[in-house]
């Protein structure tokens, strides 16, 4: 299946600076429309917070909302990250 049979669209791809990740890797998303944006230098842990992120999300919100409409569907993840920076305790 591809992303156009789905109906869904990419802008982006952010990805690390592995060697397991030829040129032409970046030529091809490139020629698709896909920005490759590479993650910071020196950052190994930026990876784990995203996965992180999107487990509590999928857990979280996916999981335990029920979804009434499209334009719900659209509202939920952003007001579930304003109450995930704002009400979450902080470290000391």
């Amino acid at each position: 299946m591809d992303l156009e049979d789905a109906g869904a669209t990419v802008r982006y791809l952010i990805r690390d600076r592995d060697a397991k990740f030829p040129a032409l890797f970046d030529q091809i998303l490139s020629d698709a429309g896909i920005q490759v944006v590479l993650a910071l230098v020196r950052v190994p842990r930026t990876n784990s917070i995203m996965e992180r992120w999107v487990q509590t999300c999928r857990h979280e919100l996916h999981e335990r909302t029920p979804i009434w409409n499209e334009s719900h569907r659209r509202r939920t993840p952003r007001e579930f990250e304003q109450h995930h920076h704002a009400h979450r305790p902080t470290k000391p």
